[in-house]
């Protein structure tokens, strides 16, 4: 797996965890204790981890936290082969 798919799928699971918090906070903020016994409830916080997924992929796709390197070849040559 390279970098740019490492920091795709690290994103998008910390994003997801961040956004199921959220989530979960928004419900006890609202005083959801009325609403534990309706079936759709669990939806607010899976919503909340999707959308904080897709976040993190447009981040972690940016490539914001991966290591930038130069290429050796570009790096090492300090001159061209002429003809």
């Amino acid at each position: 797996m390279n970098r740019e798919t490492r920091s795709i799928l690290t994103c998008s699971l910390v994003g997801a965890i961040i956004g199921w918090a959220v989530g979960v906070a928004q419900l006890i903020y609202i005083g959801s204790w009325d609403l534990i016994y309706w079936d759709w409830m669990p939806l607010m916080p899976l919503y909340s981890g999707l959308g904080g997924a897709l976040y993190g992929m447009i981040f972690g796709g940016g490539g914001i936290f991966t290591e930038k390197t130069i290429d050796e070849h570009t790096e090492k040559r300090t001159h061209s082969h002429a003809a």
